[in-house]
């Protein structure tokens, strides 16, 4: 049988309205209403042993450790944020057991992390556990946008003390695709903590899709891309250094070395633009012999060997990825567009006959990937059914 919590303030009147048949106002929840006590020096200290106990334990997930702690505090003092914020926490756990979860405990675990900010506001854990209620809850906009105002109340904090904050608030902004917002809090975090791995992907993330679309005046913009770009391919490195098996971190920093060289070309600058296709190209041949078995790596060494005009390589490339993955969309369809564009380096026409029928074959397999695992739009898929009926 579950074990609900004992009753605090709070869940004695979701309780109470439980049993009327009414859901809790969690936006009613006042700490107005909570008691002040005045602590012995016994007290004080043994509060301060159950709160780090909270903390710990919500922190591992050991949620039943975590409420009896978290009751043990509030029983001896009723104002303590930190306990009622773990509370909270363990109240949603509680409530996701059941399917629909219970929407009595939900909303008493609410009312509780809404008593805890209202109790400690300046508390970078009790904002942090506020963030994370709201995230785990499914509202991610609304944890995003407390996660910020907690920041905001909380500059007096230390960096350490603040630095769990930091990290759910940049990845909640990365997550909702905002990763302009994202990358001063992510950035942030990781000066705090930077052996986070999969901070450091979410970092580069952000700065490659920032890349990706150059804002301002075409030159300082493509340049200020350009950077953004390279500080992706450092920020996927160090992700791939901490998780050395980590294959999409290892193929992001070659992603983003192609991504600086496409920029550098687009400023006319070549001596940059062959540095980065070189630093990709290098990338990719490692993550090739660390994992032999990827199609995907073979892929983006087809891309590296098209943009350095190594026509045959690119050939080579794609066909090694189809080896590996013969549904594999883009290997299809870049293998059928660079045949049929039918160009040695030397722009010598292609002489072999069997080069329509391939680029036939590549092109109905792509239509099958697709249809299996659909990655293509309706112009693409269009374009494609009118090149096959001749069109």
């Amino acid at each position: 049988m579950l074990h609900l919590p004992r009753v605090s303030v709070i869940l004695g009147l979701a309780i109470a309205a439980g049993c009327a048949g009414v859901s809790p106002r969690p936006e009613a929840a006042t700490a107005a209403t909570l008691p002040q006590v005045e602590l012995s020096a016994a007290q004080s200290k043994r509060l301060s042993e159950l709160v780090d106990t909270c903390v710990q334990t919500v922190v591992m997930r050991r949620y039943d450790e975590a409420e009896r702690a978290a009751h043990s505090a509030i029983a001896i003092e009723p104002r303590c944020a930190r306990a009622r914020a773990v509370l909270g926490m363990v109240m949603l756990q509680r409530a996701r057991l059941q399917d629909p979860a219970d929407l009595m405990l939900a909303n008493g675990g609410e009312a509780e992390t809404r008593l805890a900010e209202q109790l400690a506001p300046e508390d970078p854990f009790v904002g942090w556990m506020r963030a994370v209620f709201l995230a785990e809850s499914g509202h991610i906009s609304a944890a995003a946008a407390a996660a910020d105002e907690a920041l905001a109340r909380t500059t007096k904090a230390t960096p350490e003390a603040r630095a769990a904050l930091l990290g759910v608030a940049g990845t909640y902004r990365y997550e909702l695709g905002e990763e302009r917002a994202a990358r001063p809090l992510l950035q942030e975090y990781l000066s705090i903590r930077p052996e986070d791995a999969a901070a450091n992907f979410r970092l580069g993330s952000c700065l490659l899709r920032i890349a990706a679309v150059p804002m301002g005046p075409k030159e300082k913009a493509d340049l200020i891309a350009q950077n953004s770009a390279d500080d992706a391919a450092r920020a996927f490195a160090r992700s791939f250094e901490l998780a050395p098996g980590d294959e999409d971190a290892a193929l992001a920093v070659g992603t983003a070395w192609l991504r600086a060289a496409e920029l550098a070309e687009a400023r006319r600058d070549t001596a940059t633009r062959d540095q980065r296709l070189e630093a990709a190209n290098k990338q990719f041949e490692q993550v090739a012999t660390l994992f032999p078995n990827s199609a995907e790596v073979m892929f983006r060494l087809g891309l590296t060997a098209e943009r350095r005009g190594d026509r045959a390589a690119a050939e080579a490339a794609y066909g090694k990825a189809l080896e590996r993955e013969a549904q594999h969309l883009g290997a299809l369809l870049n293998f059928a567009a660079l045949l049929e564009d039918g160009r040695r380096q030397d722009g010598a026409p292609a002489e072999d006959p069997r080069t329509p029928q391939r680029v036939r074959e590549l092109l109905q397999r792509a239509l099958e990937a697709d249809a299996r695992r659909p990655g293509l739009t309706d112009s693409e898929r269009t374009r494609i059914v009118k090149r096959l009926k001749g069109a």
